[in-house]
Formats: C-alpha cells, sequence, structure tokens
C-alpha cells in the first residue's frame, strides 16, 4: 500500500510517501520551491520530485491523503460553531469561505490539472486528526495523551485526547470564532512589526531580553483567560480578527498597548520586549493548564505534542519539566508541513486496518544525492574539484581554526530544524561567535540565538536530565559547564535548544563532533540552519554552491568534496 500524503492550500505545504507502513520520503514544498512558508493549492512540484526521487508513476499510487477536511462543516453538528463565527462581530468571515475552497481545491480537476497521469482516490483527514496521527502513530507509545495546539483546522484550535491502540476519545476541543492560542501569537507577531507564518520564533527569542511588566502582564490574562476542567477561552473584544490573513489586534487595542511597531527589530524598545515576555509567560501558563489537566483526566505518562505550537521550544521545556508526564515525544515537523506525514498515517492505520507505522527515529527523510551528482554540480559551476579522505575529520578541523562551514550530507531534514545534514556549522567556544554568524553569514537579527548540537554520550554534562532530543525541540536549562564551555549556544536566560547526536543515527556528524572533541574537549558544536534570511533551507547541491557564494561562510564540505572561494 503506497499513500501520497500532502498538505496544501495553507502555509507550509509539504509531501510524504508511506510504503507498507514505512515512511520513506517526506519534504516541505518551500524548499524546491524555493519561497519560505510556501502556500499552495496543491504542490504540484513537490510531488513531482517525491516521484523522480523514488522512481514511482502516479499510477503506483494507491490513494491521496489530504490533510484537510472542510466537508465537515457541512454537518449539521457543527452548524452551532459556524453561527458562532458567523454572529462574532470581529470574526474574519473568511476563515469560512476560505475552508470551503481548501475542500474544492483539492479535487480531482486541479489535481488532474497540474499533473498527468491516471489521478489516485482523493481522501481526507481531519486536520488536527492529521496532526494527532503525525506525532502519535510515529512515536513509540502504545498509549499516549495527545494535544494539537495550533490556529485553526476547520473549526479546531486546541485539541485533546487518550489514544490507546487504534482507539481515540477525544476530550476536549476549543474552536473558531476566537479560542486560538496560535492566532493569538500570530497577533502579537504582527503587532512587532513582523511576519505571520513564520516570525514567531524571533518572538519567542525577544522575550527572553524583556523585564516583567504588569501592564502587559495585565492585558494578556484578560487576553487569554483560564477556566476549569483545563479549558481557557480568548477574549474576543481584545483578540480582533483571528483569521491568519487579517490577524491583528483592533485599532483601539493597539493604541492600548503602545501602538504598532513599523521601525523593524533594529529598534525595539525596552517595551517591545517586555510586551514579547509577557506574551510569552501567558501562553506557557495556558498551554500548561490545558495540558496539566490533560495528564489527569488521560490517566497516561506519556504525552504527544503537535500543531504549529509545538515549535514553541520554551513552552515545551517547561512541558517537559512541569507537566507531570514522563516523557514527551514532539515531531521533527509537528507544524502543518507535518500533517502530510500524518494524513498518510491516519489512513493507513485507524482506517484501512493494516499495521502501525514504524516510529520515527530521525528526520533525514529528503532528497540525498550521490557523489557523482554532486561532483557533476560542482564541475557544471566551473569549480575546482577537491576530494577528500574525510570530511568530518577537515570540517572538524577548520572549526578549531575559527571558520565557518556549510555541511551538506545525506538527506535533508523534514521539519524547520537542521540536524547536521543541511547546516552551517560553528566553533562555540567563544561568546563572539554568535555575533558573526548572526551579523556575516545569517544577515539576522542580533539578538537571536543559535543551538548546540551534543554528542548523545557526553550530554548529561551539559543539559542534565534532558534525555532523548533529536529535533531541537525543547529549551532547557544550561549547566555552569555549558555556560563556560559553549557561550555561543546559551541564551541570555542561561537556556539553550540542544540537538542530541547519536552515533547510530547520524554516524557521520557524530564523527565530525568527535573529532572536534579530541582536540577542543568539547562535544559540542555550533549548528544553524544552512540559509541565509528569507530563503528556506538549501536542498540541492545548486542550492548549497549559491548560498554557499551568496554569503560570508568560509568553506563548504559537500559529500566528500571541499568548495573554497579562493579556488
Amino acid at each position: 500500500m503506497r499513500l501520497l500524503g500532502y498538505s496544501g492550500l495553507n502555509h507550509d505545504s509539504a509531501v510524504a510517501l508511506l510504503e507498507d507502513g514505512k515512511l520513506v520520503f517526506a519534504c516541505e514544498s518551500e524548499k524546491i520551491r524555493r519561497a519560505k512558508h510556501e502556500v499552495s493549492p496543491f504542490p504540484d512540484q513537490a510531488v513531482r520530485r517525491l516521484l523522480s526521487v523514488t522512481g514511482l508513476d502516479l499510477g503506483d499510487i494507491d490513494a491521496f491523503a489530504v490533510n484537510y477536511d472542510a466537508g465537515i462543516l457541512a454537518n449539521w453538528g457543527y452548524l452551532p460553531h459556524l453561527w458562532a463565527c458567523l454572529r462574532q462581530r470581529n470574526a474574519d468571515l473568511g476563515i469560512i469561505a476560505n475552508s470551503f475552497i481548501i475542500s474544492a481545491s483539492h479535487s480531482r480537476t486541479l489535481i488532474h490539472y497540474t499533473l498527468s497521469g491516471p489521478i489516485p482516490p482523493i481522501r481526507r483527514v481531519r486536520h488536527h486528526l492529521a496532526h494527532l496521527a503525525s506525532t502519535f502513530l510515529y512515536s513509540t507509545f502504545d498509549k499516549a495523551a495527545v494535544a494539537v495546539i495550533d490556529a485553526s483546522g476547520e473549526l479546531d484550535c486546541t485539541t485533546t485526547y487518550r489514544c490507546v491502540g487504534r482507539t481515540i476519545k477525544r476530550l476536549s476541543a476549543m474552536t473558531l470564532p476566537t479560542d486560538s492560542l496560535g492566532s493569538v501569537y500570530m497577533m502579537a507577531t504582527r503587532h512587532l512589526g513582523y511576519r505571520l507564518i513564520g516570525d514567531e520564533y524571533k518572538v519567542m527569542g525577544l522575550a527572553s531580553f524583556g523585564e516583567a511588566d504588569p501592564v502587559f502582564r495585565r492585558f494578556f490574562q484578560e487576553l487569554i483567560v483560564l477556566e476549569d476542567e483545563g479549558r481557557y477561552r480568548v477574549n474576543p473584544r481584545l483578540a480582533g480578527r483571528m483569521a491568519s490573513s487579517g490577524c491583528q489586534f483592533p485599532e483601539a487595542v493597539a493604541n492600548r498597548l503602545g501602538g504598532r511597531h513599523t521601525s523593524g527589530p533594529e529598534v525595539f524598545t525596552e517595551a517591545h520586549k517586555s510586551f514579547a515576555r509577557e506574551l510569552q509567560r501567558r501562553i506557557e501558563e495556558a498551554i500548561l493548564h490545558v495540558i496539566r489537566h490533560l495528564r489527569k483526566v488521560s490517566g497516561c505518562r506519556h504525552l504527544c505534542l503537535a500543531g504549529g505550537v509545538a515549535l514553541n521550544s520554551v513552552a515545551n521545556g517547561r512541558l517537559k519539566a512541569e507537566s507531570g508526564f514522563e516523557d514527551i515525544f514532539v515531531p521533527p515537523a509537528p507544524h502543518d508541513a507535518g500533517t502530510s506525514i500524518g494524513a498518510a498515517a491516519y489512513l493507513h492505520y485507524y482506517e484501512d486496518g493494516l499495521a502501525r507505522p514504524e516510529p520515527l527515529n530521525h528526520a533525514y527523510l529528503g532528497q540525498s544525492f550521490s557523489e557523482d551528482a554532486i561532483e557533476a554540480e560542482i564541475r557544471r559551476c566551473g569549480l575546482a574539484v577537491c576530494r577528500l579522505a574525510d570530511p568530518a575529520q577537515e570540517a572538524a578541523r577548520r572549526l578549531v581554526q575559527g571558520e565557518v562551514i556549510g555541511w551538506f550530507q545525506g538527506a535533508s531534514e523534514f521539519g524547520p530544524r537542521a540536524l547536521g545534514n543541511r547546516s552551517i556549522l560553528a566553533d562555540p567556544r567563544t561568546p563572539e561567535m554568535k555575533d558573526q554568524v548572526n551579523r556575516r553569514i545569517k544577515e539576522r537579527e542580533g539578538y537571536r540565538p543559535f543551538a548546540p548540537s551534543v554528542l548523545e554520550e557526553a550530554a548529561e554534562a551539559y543539559f542534565p536530565g534532558l534525555g532523548s532530543s533529536p529535533y531541537m525541540l525543547f529549551v532547557v536549562p544550561a549547566s555552569d559547564k555549558a555556560r563556560a564551555e559553549i557561550p555561543a549556544v546559551v541564551h541570555i536566560d542561561g537556556t539553550a535548544r540542544p540537538q542530541i547526536v547519536s552515533a547510530e543515527v547520524n554516524p557521520l556528524y557524530h564523527c565530525l563532533i568527535s573529532y572536534f572533541a579530541e582536540t577542543t574537549g568539547v562535544p559540542a558544536v555550533l549548528n544553524t540552519s544552512f540559509n541565509v534570511a528569507g530563503e528556506p533551507i538549501v536542498n540541492t547541491p545548486a542550492d548549497a554552491i549559491r548560498c554557499f557564494f551568496g554569503s560570508g561562510l568560509d568553506a563548504l564540505v559537500m559529500g566528500p568534496f571541499l568548495l573554497e572561494k579562493s579556488r
């Protein structure tokens, strides 16, 4: 059974192939089309790339698995929710129309127009169920509580479940027109002058620089009201429009908050930083409120998270420490891109009754390139070919010398994090390296932190009690040893967002860090995504060469080959 899962029309479109319960390919459309958070009615280019990489034709696909089922909005049981949206004075009615557009755009007509060949059956999965499957079914847990928290899917904003085998019990739901934590964060992001859908993590980073502020504290308490039974509600008078297309505070509310920021991040005031701090604090409180109650009513020891809000790694870190769950699984792509793998898994396991998909133990699910293909691209660009006997050793040697390098190996990562296959690497031992990479390489705000990649066997000394963290999705306190030895990857508040690197999962990357540790005594490197501001992470050798020559990188190690700008 081959199921081609996809997320489309909304942001972060992606494709995935589940073959007989094994996830064999997954990639975001943005990495192929080179447009961040790419929105497409149907990710045709990504589908074509998937078929090309796997050597399949459309006729080999048993069904398309779609991450949205707007048809459910026509169900009589949803009429009260639709009516509430219509009655909500400040609700953006476009969100309702948009749902039906999504349903229509996933029609055979559109797919037939963009692809040639026999069109497989199109099977739809409710958005939050696709999120649920993207985390629970790829975890190692037989029984778990699941929470999906995002802006919205159909009409759901936050849903919780108890999953045991093939049984899903829905425990709670907070819905449109207003009760969306994801939309609150987007409104605050826009208030600070940042872009919706993609800049929210910048606000999360800015929050650490703010001081506590009673005025902003009171505002966010009024905006997000915690209620009994693990519920919350968002105050519609303060929230304004909740659709992502017009997600902003009403003018009167914006003025109460000091006016919308339009001057850019380089002139953030202390008030802006405090605003970000109190936003992040209240979002964390709301999430903890939901999750602690879920722990109580589910009777489960394990938690699975998904939805765009699960990219809030600071909140995830607090859940790990304070939720009461023994273990938490967050997949490498908890946002909408991940619903491509979730929709396919849901149909495979819950609807078709087949064996549970294999657990996900790595994120290297994208396209890989042979040595011959890499060499051919280097020659096509008219560059000298320099083959290394030991790429990991040479890369480590250059890091020790203070160089910042591009590292391109194996299959690309699925999800928004670079995890050692499409990475920019640097020496984390001096705090100045953070500023250097931000300014000279990434061309981004100086306050934004970088993450460490740490050897699994040495992680406890830097991040006590963290355990497994392969996908950089938990912000946790750094030990005194970490603050002293790897200051470039420790944030201003003494925390970090580590990737724990296993020799079994990524032996070449583990080898590079081990070489670095042999010379320096430090078993970690600074790791950030291989891209510059405004661009997706590189996917192909051509992308990597273009980014290398368009940035301040000192060298590029791609497969077994070394590129330098002097050659």
